[in-house]
């Protein structure tokens, strides 16, 4: 939960009706695991995996788990936002997310942490909104649904002014950096990679994962890099050396801003 709440790069998903994957999961390098009980599911499948799910739950109370439901517009919604009364769930997933309203049913279960996602029009409209609601940890971005809604074709460029604002979003509500939505192919590292990359540089903070093998790719890019880390280094040892003057370090002066992002720079790599 608290890798969760601060650092997590990797999200991985796992399909509820297959309990067996569970600890496979678990024992990857993700930072957090999503059991899923939407996508991944069949709809002749749903009670039962709900319920494979939550004897699970009950018989390894060792293991931090999120769990993403299915969204409030289903028959399934009511019994699946129940599973949040079990201690080793550490987050909600709400799909489809569109008000504050469908956050608001969850916490009557639970006081937990809970992580919209953003996928639908109306959702994107109400971002702000969502945002702020308490007990949000971070916006999630669906793309792959989100461009189904608005009837787009295309890549990262055609969804470049969505991310913008979620990650604005975001910011203005004090809450976690988002993480951006999943790369199909999970064998083209190279588009993996590259995909998580310009989320990194548009500010999102994590990626979800819909195979094992994008995880340790994910989790090394937004890492900072060998030259981010010296660069930091370097310039919180000018700062010291300055001991509160003016300095510069290679021909560029060194101000608060500067200072702040090297700082965060350190952090993460901690």
């Amino acid at each position: 939960m608290n890798k969760v709440m601060k650092s997590a790069r990797s999200y991985l998903f796992v399909p509820a009706n297959r309990v067996e994957r569970f600890e496979k999961a678990l024992n990857t390098d993700a930072d957090a695991v999503i059991i899923d009980l939407e996508d991944a599911v069949p709809f002749d499948l749903k009670q039962s995996s709900r319920d494979a799910l939550a004897a699970w739950l009950q018989d390894h109370p060792e293991h931090q788990v999120m769990i993403r439901v299915n969204s409030s517009q289903t028959e399934w919604f009511l019994a699946d936002i129940e599973l949040a009364k079990f201690p080793n769930v550490s987050a909600i997933v709400l799909p489809k997310a569109e008000t504050s309203a469908e956050i608001e049913a969850v916490l009557k279960i639970r006081d937990i942490g809970i992580f919209p996602l953003i996928e639908t029009p109306q959702g994107f409209a109400n971002v702000r909104q969502i945002a702020c609601t308490k007990h949000v940890i971070a916006l999630m971005f669906g793309t792959i649904d989100f461009q189904l809604e608005m009837n787009m074709n295309g890549g990262y460029l055609e969804l470049l002014s969505f991310r913008n604002e979620i990650v604005l979003a975001s910011q203005l509500a004090k809450i976690q950096a988002p993480v951006d939505g999943v790369t199909v192919d999970f064998k083209d590292e190279d588009l993996i990679q590259l995909e998580t990359q310009q989320a990194k540089n548009l500010g999102f903070a994590g990626k979800l994962c819909i195979h094992p093998n994008q995880v340790n790719l994910v989790n090394q890019t937004f890492n900072p890099s060998a030259q981010e880390i010296t660069w930091a280094n370097q310039i919180m040892q000018a700062v010291a050396d300055a001991k509160g003057q003016a300095v510069s370090l290679n021909g560029k002066m060194i101000d608060l801003p500067v200072i702040l992002q090297a700082q965060k720079i350190i952090d993460r790599a901690s």
